[in-house]
């Protein structure tokens, strides 16, 4: 050990910042909510065509329509094919869309509203 090495606590001084979140711009969370449900809805729509390539690929549908045949004498329920599924997913994206963006914008008015009263969220951030 070399007499110029300090000991590491005196080596590293480190800042501390006490910060408090007040209120958050309800315009702001709209746009992030945006991006993030944008996100949501690729995801959702990429995984019910994926579900619905695998089930038709595998069987499934035609399966379960000969077993309903078998059983009620009538023609299967599930006659839809991939455009329908994309349609009925696309449509629930775009809800999900309209709906999570506007839930973001909400949440940041309840929450302005609860720092109103009680000051909000304490942060200490430390400076590595």
């Amino acid at each position: 050990m070399s007499s110029s090495t300090m000991p590491a606590a005196a080596a590293k001084s480190t800042r501390v910042a006490s910060l408090r979140l007040r209120r958050i711009d309800p315009w702001s969370a709209m746009k992030t909510g945006f991006v993030f449900a944008i996100g949501l809805g690729i995801m959702y729509v990429i995984a019910s065509l994926l579900l619905f390539s695998f089930a038709s690929a595998t069987g499934v549908f035609d399966s379960f329509n000969t077993t309903f045949s078998e059983l009620s004498g009538s023609e299967g329920p599930f006659t839809f094919g991939f455009s329908t599924v994309l349609t009925v997913s696309l449509v629930f994206a775009v809800v999900e869309v309209v709906v999570t963006t506007l839930m973001f914008a909400v949440i940041a008015m309840l929450y302005n509203a609860s720092a109103a009263v009680s000051g909000g969220v304490a942060v200490k951030l430390a400076e590595d």
